[in-house]
């Protein structure tokens, strides 16, 4: 009976860790025996804190599949203010890896690449991965991260969207900008907006 029971345990528990409950647990024809589906989320504006500057971190989110998302996370460098202290700036695609539902909303898991923008002066138009660019002040570089991200519904459009994440950039050539900094940045946020 054992032997039997074994393969059973490990589809229901693969079915868990994919995100839902196997479908045999309810009656067919059931509405409650129906898996529900997380909210889609189309785009979100989020704020909060970072390690990667003094200022508030803001994120604007655009998702054309719904298990993915394009980010640009920053402290508004150029437009909101002028600070020459070093910040960095993050362009990043979000892979939603499952979603686990919960009293209050939903966990989704989710790893992220893209590139980052450091910067130790005032924003320059454009993007140099090779060099600080004709200034000195910026560099950019390849960043990988991973974050938990949660979704509280509002109403059957609106959501609270909060996010939890780290990431890690590599700058080749921040040694050499006017104020020298480290290759290696790692960063983590907490941001939290809304969402439609």
């Amino acid at each position: 009976m054992r032997r039997i029971q074994l393969p059973f345990r490990c589809l229901r528990l693969m079915a868990v860790l994919g995100g839902g409950l196997a479908a045999a647990e309810e009656p067919a024809g059931t509405v409650e025996g129906a898996r529900e589906e997380p909210p889609r989320n189309y785009g979100n504006l989020r704020a909060g804190a970072s390690t990667s500057g003094r200022r508030p971190s803001i994120c604007l989110e655009l998702s054309p599949l719904a298990r993915l998302g394009l980010e640009a996370c920053g402290t508004g460098s150029g437009f909101l203010h002028h600070d020459p202290e070093p910040t960095l700036t993050h362009f990043r695609a979000n892979l939603t890896l499952t979603s686990w539902k919960t009293r209050l909303g939903w966990l989704q898991p989710r790893l992220s690449a893209g590139f980052a923008e450091l910067q130790v002066g005032e924003d320059g138009a454009g993007f140099d991965f090779s060099d600080t660019g004709p200034t000195g002040v910026e560099t950019a570089g390849p960043e990988l991260g991973a974050s938990v991200r949660a979704l509280f519904p509002l109403s059957s459009r609106l959501e609270l969207v909060g996010e939890l994440g780290v990431s890690a950039a590599y700058f080749r050539a921040a040694p050499s900008l006017i104020k020298p900094q480290n290759r290696f940045q790692p960063s983590a946020s907490f941001t939290l907006g809304v969402g439609f």
